[in-house]
């Protein structure tokens, strides 16, 4: 469990890991931020667990959407997410969903 806090402590904060096979995101434009494949499952796993605790946290299917979009690939799945926070009232940047929109060739 405390490994698990950690991992997602870093991932809010945007501290930068190093790993072979990571995956980056940009945190800034000076300060990318790598993430291994076992970190991201793990905070996947983590917004997962706090969905099945809690589903109306729409903070949770936010970040997990966004994980879908930019670690793992997985459109299908983002978009489930996007759906759920919309519905419970979060609002993706406009930016976000034309991307998603191209990547995954859908217009949810």
């Amino acid at each position: 469990m405390r490994r698990i806090i950690v991992l997602l402590c870093l991932g809010l904060i945007g501290c930068a890991t190093t790993a072979q096979d990571s995956k980056v995101l940009p945190a800034s434009a000076k300060t990318p931020v790598t993430y291994s494949e076992e970190e991201i499952n793990d905070i996947i796993t983590v917004f997962s667990e706090a969905i099945k605790k809690s589903p109306d946290y729409g903070g949770g299917y936010y970040n997990r959407a966004l994980a879908y979009f930019y670690f793992k690939k997985d459109y299908n799945k983002c978009w489930q997410d996007v759906h759920q926070a919309q519905v419970l009232g979060y609002r993706f940047d406009v930016d976000f969903l034309k991307a998603l929109r191209k990547a995954s060739g859908r217009e949810d």
